[in-house]
């Protein structure tokens, strides 16, 4: 730890030097890119606490449009708490490339800045490139702090890249980042209210496989019965001994009793080591080559079974090729990411989990109130926070809030495939039905629901940025 604060400590003169240069950030190229890409591609820091030392790394890229300023600017966060955002939402998932083998990237053909201008953001501090200089900041984060810190680097963005100013801002995240997005999204419209200040354009918010309610978004015990992961036992014993609230609230204050602890070995016992706990349909990425991880992958697809498990699915091999090219030198630099040992969420930053309890329903309620867009979607194949559960908090926010139906929940379509099956409500203004609240699952979605589901979940984007309904079949 020490020697971690002391890099950090050498690294933030070593940003104060480049900081200067970076009036305007200069386009970036990242290394083994395809050579014709059109839209222009921005990162480096901003700094949210100069007193701190303390600065959020962030990547833009532009709009694939001939117009980049006729699109939105959406803003990215991945959740964990401490998960970056480059390396799950760049790389991983709806970025514009990604790294096809040890030195190139391929064109994402799912990519979102295909329907907005994208801002990814690392944060909290200690997360991905991001840091302070003050040891202290890595122990004292928690849901609002992080908040401030957003907020105040949207703000300093803004100011040096201007030009979007005046542009339609969605805010967009997943997991934990159902705490980071409407809190962030609370502070924006407060931003709002005060005098002399040119107004964001805050128009939606969209949050895959959200927590929101650590009593009711989690609940993966039955989800892992259902799919028969677990036995009928053990399911008895996580509801009758020790469920999955009281696990979790007795992990975040730190006296995890025996009995829940042996619930939970036993539930870890029966699903076994090998499986990913975010997508239940994920293969492992095998210790082989390249071309033997490739014919093993091509012999499943042969398979009638494998066609189904792998249609769309996640490269089970894209995360340690992610991880490879993002510590690079060379990848680094072109980033103008101050070198460190990146991963994907470990890190120094110790949040405080005692926020993982805080719930997100009144603020998101407040949000839709306000007259802010809320799209729920969830991968159906995720068992850390199963979609039963979402759904059961957009029905209730609903019927608390008196929005009515605008569609019956049943299948939508993405290329004339089901890609999940979703309801969307709303109320009438100005003598329009206007949507307020969308619940999609989307098939085959693991956690990262854009990793297995890609072609889905643009088809989701695209729809959210619209403010229409997803696409129905067609009534012959």
């Amino acid at each position: 730890m020490a020697s971690r604060i002391l890099s950090i400590v050498i690294s933030f003169i070593y940003f104060s030097f480049l900081a200067k240069s970076f009036a305007k950030p200069p386009v970036t190229t990242l290394p083994g890119q395809p050579t014709h890409v059109s839209f222009k591609q921005y990162s480096g820091y901003i700094v949210t606490d100069a007193a701190h030392g303390r600065a959020l790394f962030y990547y833009l890229v532009e709009a694939d449009s001939a117009h980049p300023l006729s699109r939105p600017l959406t803003l990215w966060l991945n959740g964990g708490p401490g998960c970056s955002s480059v390396g799950f939402g760049v790389l991983m998932e709806h970025g514009p490339f990604q790294p096809k083998d040890n030195r190139l990237l391929a064109k994402n053909k799912y990519s979102w800045n295909l329907e907005s201008n994208m801002l990814y953001v690392d944060s909290p501090i200690g997360v991905g490139f991001s840091y302070s200089n003050t040891s202290s900041d890595y122990t004292s984060y928690n849901d609002t702090t992080t908040a401030e810190d957003n907020l105040k680097f949207l703000l300093n963005w803004l100011e040096k890249f201007p030009k979007y100013k005046n542009s339609d801002l969605y805010l967009a995240g997943e997991s934990y980042a159902g705490h980071f997005i409407p809190q962030l999204a609370s502070l924006l419209l407060e931003y709002n209210k005060k005098p002399n200040i040119r107004p964001i354009k805050l128009k939606g918010v969209a949050l895959g496989n959200p927590l929101l309610d650590l009593d009711i978004s989690i609940a993966f015990a039955e989800n892992l019965w259902s799919h028969g992961a677990i036995s009928d036992e053990t399911l008895m014993l996580e509801k009758t001994v020790c469920k999955i609230s009281r696990y979790f609230k007795e992990f975040v204050h730190n006296n995890l009793s025996k009995e829940c602890s042996d619930v939970f070995d036993r539930i870890n016992k029966e699903v076994g080591d090998e499986l990913d706990r975010n997508d239940l349909l994920s293969l492992q990425c095998l210790p082989s080559t390249e071309a033997e991880q490739f014919r093993a992958a091509k012999a499943i697809m042969h398979s009638n079974i494998g066609a189904v498990l792998l249609r769309g699915a996640g490269d089970p091999c894209l995360p340690d090729r992610i991880l490879a090219y993002l510590n690079k030198p060379v990848v680094q630099k072109a980033l103008h990411a101050v070198p460190t040992n990146w991963s994907f969420c470990a890190g120094p930053l110790q949040y405080q989990m005692e926020s993982l309890a805080t719930n997100m329903i009144p603020i998101i309620s407040d949000l839709l109130k306000s007259d802010i867009p809320i799209m729920f979607y969830s991968g159906d194949q995720d068992t850390k926070i199963p979609l039963t559960q979402t759904r059961i908090i957009a029905n209730a926010m609903a019927k608390s809030l008196k929005l009515v139906p605008l569609t019956s929940y049943g299948p939508w379509y993405d290329n004339k495939q089901v890609g999940g099956w979703a309801q969307s409500f709303g109320k009438q203004r100005e003598g329009k039905n206007v949507t307020y609240l969308t619940f999609a699952t989307v098939r085959g979605g693991s956690h990262e629901v854009p990793y297995t589901s890609p072609s889905q979940t643009l088809t989701l984007f695209r729809v959210f940025l619209s403010g229409s309904l997803l696409p129905a079949p067609k009534v012959s």
